[in-house]
């Protein structure tokens, strides 16, 4: 009987190990899929806006419309996949802390739903630059200015959606850190990139002279997000999951 229950245990824990392995890849994946598809989406819909030249960010997007609604799309299926990396780390991490692996996952989901909302303003854009329906009644100077600020609507929508994101990888890594499985090193790493997406993100929003610091700012984001986020990915695709070696001498 007892080896009856032994044999059902380690069964258990086996499929335990399955299912975790498995968050780990789906996460990891569609990791991936969000830093391909986001660098992307962000060179195709930054590349058509000059600042300072309204009627010349409206005929660039004229002129790359198709190239324009690809990069929207893209950003779709990167919310899309944000929303799964939620859902697979929420279940990978939940052996640690269900609830703050749960409060981490929100916090990701609050994100898509903000930069979704702020997307909501590029397919506006695409109105304005139709020449059709509502947009002949407007002038082309007045045209140009709803675009500039439909542009501006979408970038610090875009940007408060990432202060969230920067709080979902802060509790991430502090379960990280709390868990026994992952890399406490990492879940300092992601920690750290998650304080720079909210320290900088709110600058981006509250500092008046932000531009001023924008190169320095950006750089910074880099150097603190980069080495926990793609850490992250490799980890979780090459280890996550996996069963540690029995220690030698073990039974």
């Amino acid at each position: 009987m007892s080896s009856l229950i032994a044999d059902t245990s380690r069964h258990q824990a086996h499929q335990a190990v399955i299912s975790q392995r498995r968050a780990a890849l789906i996460a990891g994946l569609a990791y991936v899929i969000i830093t391909v598809l986001s660098l992307f989406a962000i060179s195709v819909l930054d590349g058509p806006t000059e600042p300072d030249n309204p009627a010349a960010t409206v005929e660039n997007i004229v002129n790359s419309e198709v190239l324009f609604r690809s990069g929207l799309a893209a950003f779709i299926i990167v919310l899309i996949a944000d929303v799964v990396v939620a859902w697979a780390l929420y279940v990978f991490f939940q052996r640690t802390s269900r609830e703050l692996s749960l409060f981490a996952a929100w916090f990701r989901l609050l994100y898509v739903a903000i930069a979704a909302a702020a997307l909501l303003n590029l397919l506006v854009i695409l109105k304005l630059v139709d020449g059709t329906g509502y947009s002949t009644a407007l002038e082309k100077g007045q045209r140009d200015a709803q675009v500039m600020l439909s542009l501006d609507a979408y970038n610090y929508g875009f940007f408060l959606g990432l202060v969230s994101f920067g709080v979902h990888l802060l509790l991430l890594g502090f379960v990280m850190v709390k868990s026994d499985y992952a890399p406490s090193i990492l879940g300092i790493l992601v920690a750290l990139a998650g304080l720079g997406y909210v320290v900088i993100n709110l600058a981006r929003v509250v500092l008046p002279n932000y531009r001023d610091y924008e190169d320095l700012l950006l750089l910074l984001l880099a150097v603190l997000a980069a080495p926990g986020e793609f850490g992250l990915v490799g980890w979780l695709l090459w280890r996550g999951g996996k069963a540690r070696p029995a220690a030698v001498g073990n039974p």
